[in-house]
């Protein structure tokens, strides 16, 4: 069965649970911790990407979920030093000025 390619949708989640088409650029998470500043400033064209890249990575840093499944089989996985030392390991704070995608999200952990 071929792949179906959703459009519109800006879930990380979604997209790989719904076992969509997916263009893995879960190499950015590596590319983000090694080119570190004290702020990072990421911008695109409109429809470009970047808040499925902000979902992406709140998936993979956020200390409340538990994402392994959803990275498996994507290249960030090959880095198993990345993967071991910082994959669920942050508090994250994710905010979305878009209404439609509007969530409350909060997370308790030690």
């Amino acid at each position: 069965m071929k792949k179906q390619i959703l459009t519109g949708e800006e879930s990380f989640k979604k997209i790989i649970d719904g076992n969509y088409f997916y263009i893995d650029k879960t190499l950015f998470v590596k590319e983000l911790l090694e080119n570190r500043g004290a702020v990072t400033l990421i911008t695109r064209l409109r429809r470009f990407g970047k808040t499925m890249n902000m979902s992406m990575l709140e998936h993979f840093f956020d200390v409340c979920k538990d994402s392994k499944a959803l990275f498996d089989g994507l290249q960030i996985m090959e880095h198993k030093d990345i993967v071991d030392k910082h994959l669920n390991k942050y508090p994250v704070v994710s905010l979305t000025l878009n209404v439609r995608n509007s969530t409350v999200y909060r997370c308790i952990s030690d």
